[in-house]
């Protein structure tokens, strides 16, 4: 890969920081392939548990087949994670928004319209969550496998069972592993919750899987 000059790096951060808050999606009405896809996963077995892990699984089979950035799919595409999504969402975790977030989670999807799923142009960039503690977290987006990265500071507050209120508190960008700009961040959103829980995947990997509308739905997993 040819050098870039570090000026294009802070102009690429500096648009996804004017991008990143979250934003509406609009409603969707249902369709036959839609709910083929959903019954699908639903037919495999009538059992609560197993059909968790079932729903879980074809949500993110479905993510990956589509691609992280919900923006760059059609309505149709959309629709049907939020519906297979609506589905999981019986069976998540009881007070979703009281778990305790710890480590390292990995974004699988997003819907948003900005720069929070990652989206560039025609880049598409690594977008990680980090909990520092128990209400602060940096969001984080890697471009070029991490040559140039732009960490979002943000706090947390839950509301209730379900809802989260996050407000973003400053923004550093680096390229090359050097800071080189880091400013107040502002700006804030609401963590819905439509699951949590833990699922166990056909191949047998465990994972931590989090569905929020922000209203944008969003896919996160941390890997146990």
């Amino acid at each position: 890969m040819a050098v870039v000059r570090g000026s294009f790096f802070i102009f690429l951060l500096l648009s996804v920081v004017r991008g990143f808050a979250p934003a509406a999606t609009t409603s969707r009405s249902l369709n036959r392939s839609r709910l083929k896809v959903i019954a699908e996963a639903e037919e495999t077995d009538t059992k609560p548990t197993t059909l968790k892990h079932d729903l879980a699984a074809k949500l993110l089979s479905t993510c990956d087949e589509y691609g992280q950035v919900g923006s760059k799919l059609s309505d149709e595409q959309r629709s049907i994670i939020d519906d297979i999504a609506a589905s999981l969402g019986q069976y998540s975790s009881p007070s979703p928004a009281k778990i305790d977030l710890k480590g390292k989670h990995e974004l699988v999807y997003s819907a948003s319209p900005s720069a929070s799923s990652g989206a560039l142009g025609p880049l598409t960039g690594k977008v990680t969550q980090s909990f520092l503690n128990e209400t602060m977290f940096i969001n984080r987006v890697e471009f070029f496998g991490g040559i140039a990265k732009i960490e979002l500071y943000a706090e947390r507050k839950v509301l209730d069972d379900n809802k989260i209120r996050v407000k973003f508190k400053e923004t550093v960008m680096s390229v090359f592993g050097k800071e080189v700009k880091r400013f107040e961040a502002k700006g804030s959103g609401i963590w819905d919750y439509v699951f949590a829980g833990s699922i166990t995947q056909p191949s047998g990997e465990k994972l931590f899987l989090r569905v929020m509308n922000t209203p944008s739905t969003f896919v996160i997993v941390q890997r146990e």
